[in-house]
């Protein structure tokens, strides 16, 4: 190997790391912020690589997962809504009935909102602040909301 052609070569590209220094310091940086990045996204992948052939050679199928997870899902959702209606029998003496001006109606108590139409079948519940969905009148709302139109009745202001 020639020395001169070794001491050439440097003194050229030294001139062009002088020149072109604040580009290649970014291409660097940016470098290794994709080498990190991509690092994770290989971590990741094989996790979930693993976990997928672990289901598939375990002999559990993603039906069985589904059912699974709807089966949880349903049995949170009958909790929850079997504590709500423990609640309304509860709290229904307690509960405060509200005429709204729109042809809607609202029960509220410590735990609970209810809120519906006068005639309709259907009313929107409320537990802890989490909305329950739309519910058919059974006949626990039916009492629940009752009971709050009979306190409201019996608690109005009387007259001087």
């Amino acid at each position: 190997m020639d020395k001169n052609v070794w001491t050439e070569f440097l003194e050229h590209n030294w001139q062009i790391v002088q020149d072109n220094w604040l580009y290649i310091l970014v291409g660097l940086v940016l470098l290794l912020v994709i080498l990190k990045v991509v690092r994770v996204l290989v971590k990741w992948l094989i996790v979930i690589v693993v976990i997928a052939g672990l289901l598939i050679y375990s002999g559990i199928s993603f039906e069985q997962v589904g059912k699974v997870v709807t089966q949880a899902k349903d049995d949170a959702i009958n909790k929850v809504q079997s504590e709500a209606l423990n609640m309304m029998i509860k709290e229904a003496q307690h509960a405060k009935y509200t005429s709204n001006g729109d042809g809607t109606f609202s029960v509220t108590s410590s735990n609970l909102e209810v809120k519906g139409p006068f005639e309709g079948d259907k009313v929107k519940v409320w537990f802890q602040g989490m909305s329950l969905g739309e519910w058919s009148m059974s006949d626990t709302v039916k009492k629940y909301i009752e009971s709050a139109k009979g306190s409201a009745i019996t608690q109005s202001p009387q007259s001087p």
